[in-house]
């Protein structure tokens, strides 16, 4: 290792200044040479000699050719070049270098001999590619060294890292190597007779175009050898990938079984809760394999401690999720009423449960839990012994972390007053029994028991059933195995979908065809990431890890997963990267734009898909004048000209991707002319004359042009245009909600407003805001957008280290949507639980993620508003908390904090006069 460090001190890179480091990488020698020597070897990358002989060989006569001899220190050092990089010329790695970001890491890769020598120089986190590579290149030596065939084991090898060589397959039939066949590849290379081609139809679902899928089904129903198979779909379905859904389903000898998963997976990923490493090890064990015998264990010697409060939250939230509302209860009545209080188990089995308990100790039963056998006094208060036994079973949540333990004043005060002190024996004390249900702080999180000693008040106790909030999907009305969807705006409130369970023993489902991670068994702190299938859990890749443990910031080091501040911006260190809020740290907090740009609205669209409202905004957000166009995204066609085949149809499908390496974001689909109108995967679609159809395939079919992607909404106005908080303009407001995004006011997007925590309209007289739907409520002005609105609001930040390791390991283009804004948006809306809520959002100035709860109904009462602040809180806690909920499903475990934005709105008033206004200015001198 220490020669590779002193080697690239002396092999330094002379770098283009390029973000991107989109350059070749000229050796240090070059600087030596002049004129057209110099020029000839600026033209040689380093990484090119590492990895190619036959280019350090040209390179000698190229520079043989046009370089002095009398260039002593060029030669002597072009010399030493060609002899370091040969020493090491056999690692297979070296074919990789190419792919390193980082010029340090480009550098090193070039001359070292295997993958440990780069380990300082290159973060996997940082050099996805690169490392996917090099784990593709050892997966091809360690399968392959067996085969003696110097050609075989060369078409052995191309069946790994040279997918796009088509004739591999028939190169390695045609060569007499099937006799030769590793272990490894018996799956890929070995293709039985099929006496009936059409048991392989289902494999054609896997196509990731019309054109393969259609060939697919036909070659099935009329191929009578395995050859005509092939070679159909090595000409419509090219790159041949063996590991491929595709060409792994046709080629293997035996069905795929879907993984093993752990008993309860979302529970796994608790375990790094743990205080003490005895407490990780019982947990992991608890949850992959041994429950019965580790549960006990982890139950008594770490849940039952103050010092696992956070591990036992985790594993609370994975079995029951605090949700808002309680009601219907008989023996504990004076819990009902009380719609926004987080419960975790308000059901009828948890009052009957309550009632039962209380029996039991007014009979003289034991408390459980506490350790030692306790009994209650028979002076103790009916209705303490109530409220105490339908607490223990209803378990209402405190709303700043979710903690369901009892306060331990209220613990105190209980024991004094309800225990038979006359029955315990040993040093007992109240103290030490409440150790056990109390935090040990008494300031700490905690439910008191004082407010259920009363009724509800008064104004809550009645409510109209107009005004009031229901909840459908709470409690899961649905089978086993299918997951509750609120239905926004639609005839049936709910509906139930597919869905996959994480485990033996997991409540948690996640709905069919999304993606979830899950903690690897080979190292531990690391991830996998499955498909939700209807077979299980399929298609899983290991995503590429590395421990970081804390963050370095200026001078010190931070913790991973923990908060901190930079002047007044909280931060916080997540797996080795640090996000920050972006507020103005002066006295002064004046509204402003990032970068100090000027507020005008003269829009560009940004290759990720997402509209700025200036030149100077796209640049300050890091994107480079070929990045973005001129003009609002929704303004430009992505189907003219036509990007799709003769057979297909372009549809607009509008995505907004999140992560650094999906700039170029795919604004269309493209749909077979010859499509199925039941097909569902597209869901039901509105076209533009307010008309619903099944599917976009029935809607191209009835000739009809699409509106927006969602059932035909209600309660949403069909008057337009409307401009969205995105700075985006829509057809209408339901088109805008269809989209998850909020209206900002009525009209095309004409002005940018200045950002700044207050809630109150930024845009002056430029337009006219729309009335509030409660004067002075709680809500938010968006940043960059002009207009107030009713509803709980939060700031999201999330790791796009993570998302872009996540978008480089999925090999399928619809696999690639799980990793943008509307996915995101999508996950977090199911967790909304309040059917007059929707959750809306949108990609900020600033690249962090800004969503709002706000109410779909016209008029919604003050309960209801209220309802949906209390769901964005419940939300922010949730990520905060690194709840199950969020931290198992894709992208949601990207989330790395949040922080609540709404407030009291500063003015009811609102702008009632709209001046268009045209701004002209030259849009790339802004990146000059």
């Amino acid at each position: 290792m220490l020669a590779i460090k002193a080697l690239v001190i002396i092999l330094p890179v002379i770098v283009v200044a390029n973000p991107l480091f989109d350059v070749a990488q000229e050796m240090s020698c070059c600087s030596s040479a002049a004129g057209s020597c110099r020029s000839v070897c600026s033209k040689i990358p380093l990484v090119t000699l590492g990895a190619d002989p036959e280019a350090r060989k040209n390179a000698t006569s190229r520079f043989l050719e046009f370089c002095s001899f009398e260039l002593i220190d060029f030669w002597t050092c072009v010399n030493f070049t060609l002899e370091e990089v040969k020493k090491n010329e056999n690692w297979t790695g070296r074919k990789c270098c190419h792919l390193a970001q980082n010029p340090i890491c480009q550098t090193t890769c070039a001359v070292s001999g295997s993958r440990s020598n780069l380990s300082e120089s290159c973060r996997p986190s940082d050099e996805p590619e690169l490392v996917s590579c090099l784990e593709r290149r050892e997966e091809a030596e360690r399968c392959c060294s067996t085969v003696s065939n110097d050609t075989c084991r060369s078409v052995c090898k191309d069946l790994f890292h040279k997918p796009g060589k088509r004739s591999s397959l028939k190169l390695y039939n045609s060569k007499g190597c099937f006799h030769q066949i590793p272990k490894c590849l018996k799956n890929v290379a070995e293709v039985r007779r099929v006496d009936d081609p059409k048991q392989y139809l289902h494999c054609c679902d896997e196509a990731t175009n019309a054109a393969c899928s259609d060939t697919c089904r036909k070659i099935l129903q009329t191929a009578t050898t395995d050859q005509e198979i092939l070679d159909a779909l090595a000409e419509k379905c090219s790159p041949i990938l063996p590991h491929s859904p595709l060409w792994s389903c046709v080629l293997k000898s035996t069905p795929t079984k879907p993984i093993r998963l752990p008993l309860d997976t979302g529970k796994l990923s608790c375990c790094s809760r743990a205080t003490k490493q005895r407490c990780q090890n019982l947990c992991w064990r608890a949850f992959q394999a041994d429950w019965e015998t580790a549960w006990s264990q982890l139950d008594s010697e770490c849940l039952s401690s103050n010092l696992d409060n956070e591990l036992r939250r985790c594993l609370d939230e994975a079995d029951n999720s605090c949700e808002m509302g309680c009601s219907g209860l008989s023996y504990c009545a004076r819990f009902n009423d009380r719609p926004t209080m987080l419960f975790r188990t308000c059901t009828a089995a948890a009052d009957d449960a309550a009632k039962w308990e209380a029996d039991h100790w007014s009979r003289g039963g034991i408390i459980r839990g506490l350790g030692v056998a306790v009994q209650i006094a028979s002076s103790c208060p009916p209705e303490t012994l109530r409220a105490a036994a339908c607490l223990l079973q209803l378990r209402p949540c405190e709303a700043r972390i979710h903690e369901t333990r009892l306060c331990r004043e209220d613990c105190l005060e209980l024991m004094a007053n309800c225990v038979d002190w006359s029955t315990i024996t040993g040093s007992h004390t109240a103290a030490t029994l409440c150790s056990k249900l109390s935090p040990s702080r008494p300031d700490a999180p905690c439910v008191s028991l004082k407010p259920f000693l009363e009724n509800p008040r008064d104004d809550n106790s009645v409510i109209n059933p107009q005004d009031d909030i229901t909840t459908p999907c709470k409690n899961n009305p649905c089978p086993q195995g299918q997951i509750c969807l609120l239905t926004v705006n639609e005839r049936e409130t709910y509906r139930c979908v597919p869905g996959c369970t994480l485990g033996e023993i997991s409540k948690q489902v996640v709905p069919l065809s999304s993606w979830v991670q899950i903690p690897r068994y080979d190292k531990h702190g690391c991830l996998r990431i499955c498909q939700c299938t209807l077979q299980g859990l399929e298609k899983c890749k290991k995503l590429n890890s590395i421990n970081f443990e804390f963050c370095w910031v200026q001078d010190r080091f931070i913790p991973s997963r923990s908060n901190f501040y930079l002047e007044c911006n909280l931060c916080r260190c997540f797996e080795g990267e640090v996000t920050c809020s972006r507020k103005s740290c002066t006295e002064i907090k004046i509204p402003s734009l990032p970068c100090d740009c000027p507020a005008h609205y003269v829009p560009v669209c940004g290759k990720s898909g997402y509209t700025f409202a200036s030149a100077c905004l796209a640049k300050c957000a890091g994107f480079t004048a070929n990045e973005v166009d001129f003009g609002r995204c929704s303004s430009r066609d992505p189907c003219f000209p036509n990007p799709c085949n003769g057979t297909d149809k372009c549809v607009r499908r509008r995505r907004v991707c999140l992560t650094s390496i999906h700039k170029f974001c795919q604004q269309y689909e493209c749909v077979p002319i010859d499509c199925n109108p039941r097909e569902e995967t597209s869901g039901p679609v509105c076209d533009k004359d307010n008309r619903q159809h099944h599917s976009i395939c029935a809607m191209i079919r009835a000739g009809a042009s699409l509106g927006y992607r969602s059932p035909c909404l209600k309660g949403c106005s069909l008057r337009g245009p409307v401009c969205g908080i995105d700075g985006e303009v829509y057809i209408n407001e339901c088109a805008a909600w269809a989209e998850k995004t909020v209206v900002d006011y009525y009209g095309p997007c004409v002005t940018v407003g200045l950002i700044s925590d207050e809630a109150k309209p930024r845009c002056g007289d430029i337009v006219q805001c729309p009335s509030l739907k409660e004067p002075n409520c709680i809500g938010v002005t968006p940043p960059g957008a002009c207009c107030p609105v009713c509803g709980g609001a939060a700031r999201l930040y999330y790791s796009k280290k993570q998302l872009d390791k996540i978008y480089h390991m999925m090999d399928e283009e619809i696999d690639k949507d799980f990793v943008t804004l509307d996915a995101l948006l999508s996950a977090l809306r199911r967790q909304v639980q309040v059917a007059q809520c929707a959750l809306r959002g949108m990609v900020t100035l600033e690249g962090d993620i800004f969503v709002v709860v706000q109410s779909v109904l016209e008029k919604p009462s003050s309960l209801q508003l209220r309802a949906c602040v209390a769901e964005m809180e419940k939300l922010v806690v949730r990520i905060t908390e690194r709840s199950s909920k969020i931290a198992a499903e894709v992208p949601l475990g990207s989330l790395t904090r949040a922080e609540l934005a709404h407030n009291h709105i500063a003015s009811a008033n609102v702008n009632r006069v709209w001046f268009p206004i045209i701004a002209c200015m030259i849009i790339f001198s802004i990146f000059t």
